[in-house]
């Protein structure tokens, strides 16, 4: 694939298309690689890994729930090309985030992660992810200022919720597919470096995120970029006919059954490695006691996951 975003070469895109849809899996468990000691890899199982990313843009992985700590997981991503985290909040000095419900619901706004900044009184309560009520599909980062984007994340399950907590996932590349063979120009619209805003995120004064501006698809590294969130509140997007028909088209993606959407509840040991693809999350019901319920771990990183 010589520039998938480039809407001139069509015969490359051509090309690239057939080798997605052909090699596409129906069920996640195609994606699944057990893997015996995450801070220590094989061989043979990283070439696995990096088979299902090169050809899905993520993996599905089976480890032991008690080898999974902040540096296995560090060590694992490590092996696979990752070194430069995405700070956010709430994370700790490691980059990795412990994602639990707490008993506070967010406001209105339903806040997801706000990047690196002083709290200025922000609480985990304020941010989705850090509750029980489900989550918009979405990409990473997508607040990023446009020289921090998000290229691949890491998704640890060490308990599950009670009931729910169920992760949709699609492949970017299978969403820019499916919009271009229904419009080229919904391509263009989303490529347009002012399709997406973010308005800053202030609180009491302090500004958590500043604004982010920047494209929905972008090519970085010779690599396709995702930037997105199906939110209706809070995202600014430019106000074109183009754009408005593009967006529309993206939202009827989600419920289209030829976008191959994967649908999983990750259990203890289970987690997730991918290049940022799209992904959202139900809510969930949690257990009452503290020590049984729903806690995952996550990394981000600038870096996409090296496949060479």
């Amino acid at each position: 694939m010589d520039d998938p975003v480039d809407l001139s070469e069509n015969r490359s895109y051509s090309h690239w298309r057939v080798r997605k849809l052909r090699a596409y899996p129906h069920d996640i468990n195609d994606l699944r690689v057990p893997v015996e000691r995450l801070d220590r890899p094989k061989p043979a199982e990283l070439a696995a890994l990096k088979t299902r990313i090169d050809t899905f843009n993520m993996a599905l992985v089976e480890a032991e729930p008690d080898r999974i700590e902040t540096e296995a997981l560090l060590a694992f991503t490590r092996a696979l090309g990752l070194h430069t985290t995405d700070a956010n909040l709430f994370a700790d000095a490691s980059a990795v985030s412990r994602i639990t419900a707490t008993r506070r619901n967010p406001d209105e706004e339903g806040h997801l992660d706000a990047g690196p900044a002083p709290t200025g009184g922000a609480t985990l309560g304020d941010f989705i992810p850090y509750t029980d009520k489900p989550l918009s599909w979405h990409t990473d980062g997508y607040y990023n200022a446009p020289d921090e984007q998000v290229g691949a994340w890491c998704l640890f399950c060490i308990r599950p919720a009670r009931h729910g907590g169920e992760n949709g996932l699609i492949d970017h590349e299978m969403a820019y597919l499916r919009l271009r063979d229904e419009s080229p120009e919904h391509i263009a619209a989303l490529s347009h470096p002012q399709a997406l805003s973010i308005p800053a995120h202030v609180r009491d004064g302090h500004t958590l995120r500043a604004e982010s501006v920047g494209p929905v698809f972008s090519l970085r590294n010779g690599h396709l970029h995702m930037r997105y969130s199906a939110r209706a509140r809070h995202v600014i997007w430019r106000d074109t006919p183009e754009t408005q028909a593009a967006r529309a088209a993206l939202d009827r993606l989600f419920s289209r059954p030829d976008v191959f959407t994967f649908r999983y509840r990750l259990g203890p040991g289970e987690g997730l490695i991918s290049n940022n693809v799209l992904h959202c999350r139900s809510g969930f019901d949690d257990e009452d006691d503290p020590a049984k319920a729903r806690l995952l771990y996550r990394i981000r990183f600038l870096d996409r996951i090296v496949l060479d």
